[in-house]
């Protein structure tokens, strides 16, 4: 039994109100009668001293003692426990992050909760609406507000697990908004309260309908591959593989380490401790394109994370024109000593309708301006001119220090501003894609971004007109900017996380390319440019990109796995702020003491008022009798 409204047991003093009314004498009143031969009983009691007389057996004192105590019992809510649907409009909020396709017994999470969702939803009244929200990457309003029960249980057999984290923050809006807007609403969230946030009402509106948390996790026993990485060396490839165990008993299993073949190249066993690690190096790998991990514990809760790629990389050397119809012996000089880059000094503006064979990753112009940007990224030193994808406004007079706009940019790391100077700048109009990094007065030094698919940095000012070749930050500034402008030579593409935005760096002249997934489907990219921004599948594994360039089938090899943090299968609590104090200590309780047993109460105000009601009555009917 719960107890809702504790604080309104201050109307039981109505209890002894009533017996005092009882208590008091009657009030005396003059009247004329003939004779008081009948009345001397009576007479004696009122001569008496005391202003009360003792308690009597009356049925009417009982009666209205009884309608006290059922009011004060329903002013104070008194609830029980039960498995049914208790709201008239139930929020039902699933969790399908990737910690819920841990396994419980023969059965994973998600399947718990679909089942046990379904059991819900037949269990619903013929009055009783329910609202079905997927707390996926992002919340998805899957069924609102329907008394049908086909199109919910369609909707819940069809929620499916992806290998990202929900966003319980944002779910929990969304339901705590819904429940706000519609009176008599409740939330049930089914999960396993992974991601370990306490909800407070700094981050989520507090809301003043039920909440109740089920409990779809028990086992918190799991190992996974924290990180597996490979690099060349001079005498061979080399690995390094950290196992994880999350669980609170010690873990035993077995590592092996395949080629892009599937021959297998090493093996090791592992036994770690409870909350621990373990690092394993392997020495002299076979050379292959791709590396896979496998571990094989002896107890594992979640099968997902037993399976990390890698993917060797070494940097190459990238393709470089430099144009410079004056020359610029400093430009030439720190293009030759940065980067992985052989640059090539032309002298005659590129055509950029030009073939593969002319492709460059990185097109250096000083100088001058070409009226189409060329295949590849591009580097833009002191433009003389206005084209159509080049807004130039003039050229004016420095009065003022540069000064870095963007100071925590990657291109501008290490690089100090304070005594470079510069007479002259080049004034660009607004450029969709670019972001100006350096500042003069209101002239931009410095810009960069993306310019139909390719990489661009524009330094607006000529580099003889200044001092900035001269200073320590400018090699280092130039090394930033070769860096970002050939990343295909300087970094390998990132492992990713499924559902995430990821950035593919493409060779410039390709003509063709072809994106292959895990799962064997192919996709064609059209994109006359130097990179690719696409939203990544919920579809882990190993993913190839296939460039037709000039010399052969350029290979691009990527992981995507699952996020890290869903390893940690440890069943939490989840709980919310509420709107008053003292609803949110009984939300607290319920929360640290639910299991997937009781689902939610079931106050008997209602009952108990019908039920004084009815004592009101009958003592009513006593009193014109004259009981």
């Amino acid at each position: 039994m719960q107890w809702m409204s504790l604080g309104n047991l201050w109307f039981a003093l109505m209890i002894p109100a009533i017996i005092v009314l009882y208590l008091l004498k009657r009030k005396v009143e003059d009247r004329v009668i003939p004779s008081t031969l009948l009345w001397q009983r009576t007479l004696q009691n009122w001569e008496a001293v005391k202003p009360w007389e003792r308690l009597r057996r009356n049925l009417l004192l009982l009666l209205q003692l009884l309608a006290a105590c059922l009011l004060v019992l329903a002013l104070i809510r008194p609830a029980v426990p039960t498995e049914g649907i208790t709201s008239d409009h139930t929020i039902l909020v699933v969790d399908t992050s990737g910690s819920m396709m841990a396994k419980e017994g023969n059965e994973t999470r998600l399947e718990r909760a679909v089942s046990q969702a379904k059991a819900l939803v037949e269990k619903l009244g013929s009055t009783q609406t329910m609202t079905l929200i997927e707390a996926g990457r992002e919340p998805n309003v899957l069924v609102s507000k329907s008394a049908d029960k086909e199109p919910l249980l369609q909707a819940i057999e069809k929620l499916a697990p992806f290998s990202g984290t929900s966003d319980q923050i944002a779910a929990l809006s969304l339901a705590g908004a819904i429940a706000e807007n519609e009176p008599g609403s409740g939330v049930v969230w089914m999960g396993d309260g992974s991601g370990e946030r306490k909800l407070d009402g700094g981050s989520v509106p507090a809301f003043s309908g039920s909440f109740q948390f089920m409990q779809m996790g028990s086992t918190r026993e799991n190992t996974s591959i924290g990180v597996f990485v490979t690099q060349p060396t001079e005498k061979g490839v080399e690995g390094l593989l950290r196992v994880d165990n999350h669980g609170s008993m010690p873990a035993k299993g077995k590592v092996t380490v395949f080629d892009e073949q599937d021959k297998l190249l090493d093996t090791d066993s592992f036994a770690i401790g409870a909350g621990s690690s373990q690092t394993f190096s392997f020495q002299k790998l076979a050379v292959s394109s791709v590396y896979r991990a496998v571990i094989e514990p002896e107890q594992d809760g979640l099968s997902q994370d037993n399976v990390m790629w890698s993917v060797p990389f070494a940097a190459g050397k990238g393709k470089a024109a430099l144009y410079s119809p004056e020359g610029n012996r400093f430009l030439h000089q720190v293009l030759q000593t940065v980067g992985s880059l052989e640059v090539e000094t032309i002298q005659q503006a590129p055509d950029a309708a030009a073939d593969a064979a002319n492709a460059r990753d990185l097109w250096v112009f000083d100088g001058v301006v070409p009226d189409q940007l060329p295949k590849g990224n591009l580097l833009l030193i002191a433009p003389n001119k206005k084209t159509e994808w080049l807004p130039l406004a003039g050229e004016k007079e420095l009065d003022q220090q540069p000064r870095p706009v963007s100071p925590d940019d990657p291109l501008l790391k290490h690089v100090d501003w304070r005594d470079v100077h510069i007479a002259k700048g080049y004034a660009l109009d607004e450029m969709p894609g670019m972001k100006p990094l350096v500042r003069a007065g209101d002239v931009d030094l410095v810009r960069a971004g993306i310019i139909d698919g390719r990489r661009m940095v524009i330094i607006g000012f000529d580099l003889h007109a200044s001092d900035f070749p001269l200073r320590p930050a400018f090699p280092i500034f130039m090394q930033n900017v070769v860096n970002w402008l050939s990343p295909g030579q300087t970094a390998p593409i990132p492992t990713a996380h499924p559902g995430e935005v990821l950035t593919l760096p493409l060779s410039p002249g390709a003509t063709a390319r072809t994106l292959t997934y895990p799962n064997g489907h192919q996709q064609s990219l059209t994109e006359d440019a130097t990179s690719k921004t696409m939203q990544l599948p919920e579809l882990t594994g190993l993913y190839r990109l296939d460039e037709e360039v000039d010399t052969g089938t350029k290979s691009t090899y990527f992981p995507v796995q699952m996020n890290e943090e869903e390893s940690n299968i440890t069943p939490k609590s989840l709980s919310v702020a509420r709107k008053n104090a003292e609803e949110q200590k009984e939300s607290e309780e319920a929360t640290a003491t639910d299991t997937t047993g009781a689902l939610g109460t079931k106050e008997l105000t209602y009952w108990l008022a019908a039920f004084a009601l009815l004592v009101l009555l009958v003592e009513w009917r006593v009193y014109q009798r004259g009981y």
